[in-house]
């Protein structure tokens, strides 16, 4: 699930960015910038901070290494057992 959750928002984000953009600036015209979806090696590429080399980028990677461990993090059965 977590892996899926973080391709999603690596594929979308920059679209949910553009909308908060035309919130901002007056004239942007209403279009799509999504690309197209990345691949299993485009993630791998994020996750190992190898992709390119701005914040927005590592941001990325972090995200992903913390969306994966979170989701490996031991989970406490409610009753303590």
């Amino acid at each position: 699930m977590a892996l899926v959750l973080f391709w999603l928002f690596v594929w979308l984000s920059p679209q949910i960015y553009y909308w908060y953009y035309r919130l901002i600036f007056d004239g942007l015209p209403v279009q799509s910038v999504i690309g197209t979806p990345p691949t299993p090696f485009d993630l791998i590429r994020l996750i190992g901070f190898s992709d390119r080399h701005d914040l927005s980028h590592h941001g990325q990677g972090v995200l992903g290494w913390a969306m994966a461990l979170t989701a490996l993090w031991p989970q406490r059965h409610p009753t303590g057992i």
